[in-house]
């Protein structure tokens, strides 16, 4: 007769208080830091210059005002936020005592960890690729994030990650009323949380002012009564080629002028850089000066709008003007010559000291009728197009 011997698999030892303690301060540092973001995503829209606007490369008001700063009707900084806040709670339920199992939730810190770390891979790709632009308060949520996952995938190298996520899962599991319970309070919140977010970012837009924040809701003027008399009375725009707001307004007034080609739009430059700007006192936009200097040369040899359109999307890949021109079909030799001719920057100046003269103080912005209009043109004021045939 033999006796089976039998082994007894000892318990997993419990991830170590400190790797809790760690990820607690990291969770708390994430919000702090989003909170911030929150906090800069909103005056930019309102166009209030933050202190990390450093460059044009290194720019956290770009970041803010690009398209891809607003996810499922809230800003990735709130998302990042109710992130690290559930991530906050999870570690501090780790240092209690009242756990689903000794290792509880390991493995949940360890898929938020991962889930964040991918998302901000992907907003590294969005800021190089299509913003061109860097902000230091996400780097360091970034940072944050794989902290975190670097803590959990340390502390639960002893057992496995994998062990680590699959007993949390059955924990959960093994609840489903108050997992389910869970869920759908929590969906019930964000839904109204995005429902009830003031949309800001949709009013009519922001616009880049490196000089004065705008007065408030009210900065733009109030419509005049009745439509202008003559739509040839016409408008006067504006703009920056870098400027991201002068970007959007471009393809809105495009679509504008497709339709009321009655209505005249003259094009002013007004470039946000000091190196040709005397009102700007700060570096800003530093190609921008050069690319006024590529519109006014291609417009001498009757290529201004071809050049316009594609200034204005070079704004991501910023290829010499010299390429632009030669795509174009331009005349090189002559259009090289006209960039560094007096008259060129005689012209430039001429559009910025009409600029200062009408009082602009950011940009896009539209004169109808002497009053100003910022961040896209106001339809409303003209009248009515007449129809394409009349009898």
């Amino acid at each position: 007769m033999t006796r089976k011997a039998t082994a007894t698999r000892p318990p997993p030892a419990p991830p170590p208080r400190l790797a809790f303690a760690i990820s607690l301060a990291l969770a708390a540092a994430g919000l702090a830091v989003s909170l911030v973001l929150v906090r800069l995503h909103t005056q930019a829209h309102a166009g209030i210059a933050s202190f990390c606007a450093i460059s044009e490369t290194m720019n956290c008001d770009k970041v803010a005002m690009s398209p891809f700063s607003v996810v499922f009707g809230l800003p990735v900084a709130v998302w990042g936020a109710l992130g690290y806040g559930a991530a906050l709670l999870l570690s501090g339920w780790g240092l209690t005592a009242r756990r689903p199992h000794p290792r509880w939730p390991a493995g949940l810190l360890l898929l938020f960890g991962g889930a964040a770390v991918a998302a901000s891979v992907t907003l590294a790709y969005i800021s190089e690729r299509l913003i061109g632009a860097w902000c230091i308060l996400c780097m360091a949520s970034w940072s944050v994030s794989l902290a975190m996952l670097v803590t959990w995938a340390v502390a639960c190298r002893g057992e496995g990650a994998l062990a680590a996520v699959r007993a949390d899962l059955q924990a959960l599991a093994a609840r489903p009323r108050r997992t389910s319970v869970a869920l759908v309070v929590g969906l019930a919140l964000l839904v109204a949380l995005s429902s009830y977010y003031p949309r800001y970012w949709e009013r009519a837009r922001a616009v880049e002012n490196p000089t004065r924040p705008p007065a408030g809701p009210g900065a733009t003027p109030a419509l005049p009564a009745g439509p202008l008399r003559d739509p040839a009375d016409g408008a006067i725009v504006y703009s920056d080629y870098e400027c991201p707001y002068c970007l959007v307004a471009h393809g809105e007034l495009k679509a504008v002028l497709a339709r009321r080609p009655d209505i005249k739009v003259v094009k002013r430059h007004f470039p946000l850089d000091q190196s040709c700007n005397p009102v700007i006192k700060r570096p800003m936009h530093r190609d921008a000066c050069g690319y006024a200097r590529a519109a006014i040369c291609a417009e001498a040899q009757g290529h201004f709008e071809a050049m316009d359109d594609a200034l204005f999307q070079n704004q991501r890949g910023k290829r010499p003007v010299g390429d632009l021109a030669r795509e174009l079909g331009l005349d090189l030799p002559r259009f090289e010559a006209c960039l560094v001719a007096p008259e060129t920057t005689a012209r430039l100046q001429a559009d910025i000291q009409a600029a200062v003269k009408d009082d602009v103080k950011a940009t896009p912005t539209y004169l109808v009728g002497g009053a100003q209009y910022a961040g896209r043109l106001p339809v409303e004021l003209f009248a009515p197009a007449r129809a394409s045939s009349e009898k």
